[in-house]
């Protein structure tokens, strides 16, 4: 058998958004610098290479597929904090990956519900880039129209699924440590393993052997490396191919889906990776539901039987067809993923609010908190004083600051609404919204001067 090519490069595996910005160049290396100043000679040779390279990147850049110019793009507006885009998809970052990466378990019931939470994002931030005016040049006028969805699509792979999957992956282990199900999968696959191919269903077809399964389980490997849901999906369908071409070439004779699940079945119990489980999950949840009703999705419904009949190998005894939970499962995923969702209005997006805490003793002390639109400053604040632990709430408050003002919002406001008039300005200027004590004595000059100061060298940044 012939090895596939994997054709993944090094940006399909998870990682920070920072590996995807361009580096600069710089004609010496750091650590050989030295003190002495450079000739005019040398600088003029410097300026030269500088001006070559210039011409060089722009070369590259003129050569860059439209698609590729597309999700460049999209890309850069989302590290724009002063656009409405980035600073959603940074808030929404900000949110998942604080504590650890804790608030992706923490706040949210179940792994289902964490990778539904996810899709829904996707879906809203791709309707609102083909809604908004932000992006420049409009996507329309560099790829079709019939490929915008597709590279929206995959622009948000990277900037959503790339920089959480790590957050996201520890988050579904914990969900199912946490419930008791990881043990007692684990549990059902050593069982499993030990079966004979007929035990689990298999009838006449030779199953693969111990090399075959190595070469499966590193295919395996390979998929849980992946951040791109459809990329996994193409791995999958490369395992299962391989699987059938291994049962045909064995016996000489075609098999249907009732021979091929019996036979992943018993290929997934001898590969031993409990994580599949999650794999399928995650790839089941959050693939683009234009894309399932194809061969990725007749794969990846199997992958999900099989691993099914494993989780309940114990109660079936690996019988040979789906119980009637699991088809019925199917059936309501299926339905569910495929119906046609209308379009998110603008309140969808304004489920996260960057908060400032700032303390005269301690300084400054940004998080990211959900909060709903319609959220009353009121409940803003208990929001904040339950996040930030503050011993007396009752003498904190919101306030909003610009580099010219700050403004104690009312009770009765609703700081999403400011936050979306404020970004819908022409020229929006920075703003933040900090929780603080009620204090004026000491004069909002000196107030100011102390945040901005303190926020610049603590924090870094505020997403807006």
């Amino acid at each position: 058998m012939e090895e596939d090519d994997d054709d993944e490069d090094e940006a399909d595996f998870g990682g920070s958004l920072e590996s995807d910005q361009d580096q600069d160049l710089t004609i010496t290396p750091p650590g050989l610098r030295t003190k002495r100043r450079a000739s005019a000679g040398a600088m003029v040779i410097q300026r030269a290479l500088r001006g070559h390279l210039r011409k060089m990147s722009g070369v590259f850049n003129s050569l860059m597929t439209p698609e590729k110019r597309a999700i460049r793009r999209v890309l850069e507006l989302s590290r724009d904090k002063g656009s409405y885009f980035g600073c959603l998809v940074q808030d929404y970052l900000s949110f998942l990956q604080e504590g650890g990466g804790s608030q992706a378990w923490q706040c949210h019931a179940s792994g289902l519900e964490l990778l539904q939470t996810l899709r829904q994002f996707i879906t809203q931030m791709k309707s609102y880039l083909r809604q908004s005016s932000e992006l420049e040049p409009p996507i329309e006028s560099l790829i079709p129209e019939d490929q915008i969805d597709y590279v929206l699509e995959k622009a948000m792979h990277k900037i959503v699924l790339k920089p959480l999957k790590g957050v996201v992956g520890v988050a579904l282990q914990e969900f199912q440590v946490r419930s008791g199900a990881w043990q007692e999968l684990k549990e059902n696959l050593s069982l499993a393993k030990v079966r004979q191919p007929q035990e689990m269903g298999v009838t006449d077809a030779l199953p693969p052997d111990p090399v075959a399964i190595e070469k499966i389980r590193h295919k395996f490997h390979t998929m849980c490396k992946l951040y791109s849901p459809e990329k996994k999906v193409t791995m999958l369908l490369r395992v299962c191919k391989l699987i059938y071409t291994i049962m045909e070439d064995n016996s000489g004779r075609l098999y249907g889906a009732d021979d091929f699940l019996p036979m992943l079945t018993y290929v997934l119990a001898q590969c031993d990776m409990p994580q599949l489980d999650n794999e399928i999950l995650y790839m089941m949840e959050l693939l683009d539901p234009s894309l399932l009703n194809g061969e990725g999705g007749y794969y990846l419904t199997s992958a999900y039987g099989a691993m099914s009949l494993i989780r309940n190998f114990q109660e079936e005894q690996a019988a040979r067809v789906l119980s009637s939970e699991t088809r019925n499962t199917l059936h309501q995923w299926h339905r569910r993923r495929t119906t046609q969702r209308t379009a998110p209005s603008v309140d969808d997006f304004q489920n996260y609010l960057r908060v400032a805490l700032q303390e005269l003793d301690s300084g400054c002390t940004a998080k990211t908190l959900q909060v709903q639109p319609y959220a009353t400053t009121e409940e803003v604040c208990q929001i904040c004083a339950y996040k930030f632990k503050v011993p007396d709430p009752e003498d904190y408050a919101l306030f909003l600051l610009t580099e010219g003002s700050s403004q104690q919002l009312a009770p009765d406001t609703y700081p999403q609404k400011i936050k979306a008039e404020l970004h819908s300005r022409p020229q929006a200027a920075p703003f933040h919204f900090v929780f603080r004590r009620d204090m004026y004595f000491y004069g909002i000059l000196f107030y100011h001067c102390m945040f901005f100061s303190l926020l610049n060298v603590r924090s870094g940044h505020v997403c807006q």
